[in-house]
């Protein structure tokens, strides 16, 4: 035997043993996973491909999170008072069911979206889109709006929706999205931060007011107070004319007359800017009840993320943090803009 063959088949050996069957540099990963044209081998199973570690695509929140557009994508667009900017908010999707909006979500990675488990109370993946890039409802057909099919849907199974306690889901795309200026992801809350007094933004298409007949066809933007929970009980209970105790779950934000979030905003996002960072959101809640809409002193209802954030690490834990899990294997389409 020559000492090339030798030499060779010793490689191979130390390849193999490192768990580097692709060749050096290289990883069997599934195949929406590799950005680069992907190399077949005998070494991967079925459903991977051989991919050079420069081109695995990282999976869970993307490091580039939160980066909003605050001069808007379409500067020569003039916008009102209390409306976004044409894209100012990457990534808040929505919820399309043919051509009607039934609630919006808020994307943390490529491929999950997280709304409110109300929303999704008798869906199957058959029956909606995701649409990515949106601004304007009545330009759903603009080159840099992108939808995407669900491959699965997952509802807090804790959820009641009489108390709005754990009114949260996650819907897993078919196919993920490519990140770009229209599409983008948002950042986690800090750990241990307490947003009381904050004022933050929640942005959706829901109706301006709540007798107004048609929500709005551009998208709103809000900014609001957070509320202490003992505030915000004394405030609902007194409404309510008993008392009301604020489930854990939950937290609020508003009572400031004709500022709020209202019918057709479920599952949007209420989002804080990063201290020091005022163009960079952390996910601090999803829109989950209220009552009406701009009331002085009812503060509106939102799903705490802060409070759900395990849930959801468990969750994306099995669905996402493990690259080498063959099953669901999510594609990569990489669309021009």
């Amino acid at each position: 035997m020559s000492l090339r063959v030798i030499i060779l088949s010793c490689l191979l050996w130390v390849l193999t043993e490192a768990r580097a069957p692709c060749g050096l540099q290289m990883d069997c990963v599934p195949k929406g996973l590799c950005i680069n044209a992907p190399t077949f081998s005998s070494a991967c199973l079925n459903s991977e491909t051989c991919c050079h570690t420069s081109g695995i695509l990282a999976i869970g929140a993307p490091q580039n999170c939160g980066r909003s557009n605050p001069r808007g994508l379409e500067t020569e667009t003039q916008v009102t008072l209390d409306q976004s900017r044409p894209n100012e908010f990457p990534w808040i999707v929505a919820l399309m069911k043919g051509s009607d909006l039934f609630g919006s979500g808020t994307l943390v990675t490529e491929n999950v979206v997280v709304t409110a488990a109300h929303l999704m109370m008798n869906k199957t993946i058959d029956d909606f889109l995701v649409a990515g890039g949106v601004w304007d409802l009545k330009q759903l057909f603009k080159n840099t709006v992108v939808t995407r099919y669900p491959a699965r849907i997952v509802r807090h199974p804790g959820f009641n929706g009489i108390t709005g306690r754990n009114n949260i889901a996650l819907i897993v795309l078919a196919i993920s999205f490519q990140l770009k200026p229209q599409i983008g992801t948002i950042c986690w809350p800090s750990p241990g931060i307490s947003y009381v007094g904050d004022r933050c933004l929640v942005a959706g298409w829901g109706k301006l007011d709540y007798l107004d007949g048609d929500i709005s066809h551009r998208q709103k933007k809000i900014d609001l107070p957070i509320v202490s929970s003992g505030v915000c009980a004394a405030q609902v209970s007194r409404v309510l004319g008993r008392r009301y105790t604020l489930d854990p779950t939950m937290l609020c934000a508003g009572g400031e007359r004709g500022r709020d979030s209202c019918k057709g905003d479920g599952g949007s996002p209420l989002m804080c800017p990063i201290p020091g960072y005022p163009d960079l959101f952390e996910f601090v809640g999803i829109v989950n009840s209220g009552i009406k809409c701009g009331e002085e002193d009812v503060p509106g209802l939102y799903t705490n993320i802060t409070q759900m954030k395990s849930w959801i690490d468990e969750q994306m834990d099995d669905e996402l943090n493990k690259p080498y899990n063959t099953f669901p294997i999510y594609n990569i389409d990489y669309d021009s803009y």
